[in-house]
């Protein structure tokens, strides 16, 4: 499992979310629906979390601040790539896979 974050993509977490934030982490999630799917029926999804809120399975750090994904939704992403991007037309996140 890998995440990997274009700078442009960090600097729009950053501008969006007020990122980095004291004891926060910038948390990826799995969601139900959605468009982009790494398994079917399923997207990914983010949120600003209290880090001691998070039983964290994965942790990296991206100039300056850190992503997390918790323990129960381990099994979405492993085994892909995930590369975070940003589309520029609509200034929104897109993600796809390596």
């Amino acid at each position: 499992m890998n995440i990997e974050l274009s700078d442009e993509a960090v600097k729009w977490f950053k501008d969006e979310l007020e990122l980095p934030e004291e004891g926060k982490v910038l948390l990826f999630y799995v969601r139900y629906g959605g468009e982009f799917q790494l398994k079917q029926g399923f997207s990914p999804a983010f949120t600003v979390d209290k880090r001691e809120d998070i039983e964290i399975g994965f942790e990296n750090e991206f100039n300056g601040f850190n992503i997390a994904i918790a323990e129960k939704d381990l099994w979405y992403f492993e085994d892909n790539h995930l590369y975070i991007d940003v589309n520029d037309s609509i200034d929104e996140i897109a993600y796809s896979t390596k």
